[in-house]
């Protein structure tokens, strides 16, 4: 089962109304690849990309969920569920294969320029692992 997404990052073209991920795929990662996160912070969702104009639509559309987005903009109770990629190893919600076994996320970055400047603030730091 694929995890919920909320997404608060109301600058990227995968969002949708009433804060959901129109992507097919998520990726998220340390903010310096070579890392392991120790706490939200230091993670980011790699897949933002920045609605500027509607030609940065056309930029991400090789990530689109696309029946999940035309239906989710047309009724804003549609459960949109993209799969998450992790590679933050350092989370408990990491699991075999870099996929996400939360129940849920939430990635934040209100009015984001770029990926770094998002978050998922669902990380939680697993027990006995070095960094």
């Amino acid at each position: 089962m694929r995890p919920v997404v909320k997404c608060l990052v109301n600058t990227c073209t995968h969002y949708l109304y009433g804060d959901r991920c129109g992507a097919g795929n998520i990726d998220i990662m340390h903010e310096e690849e070579t890392h392991m996160s120790e706490n939200a912070e230091q993670t980011m969702c790699k897949t933002f990309h920045h609605a500027r104009n509607v030609f940065s639509y056309l930029g991400s559309a090789d990530n689109m969920n696309v029946s999940g987005s035309i239906v989710g903009l047309l009724d804003p109770e549609y459960k949109v569920s993209p799969t998450i990629t992790c590679t933050v190893a350092s989370c408990k919600y990491w699991g075999e294969g870099a996929i996400c076994i939360a129940e849920a996320i939430e990635v934040t970055g209100e009015n984001s320029n770029e990926c770094q400047d998002t978050n998922c603030i669902t990380f939680a730091r697993r027990e006995n692992h070095g960094v």
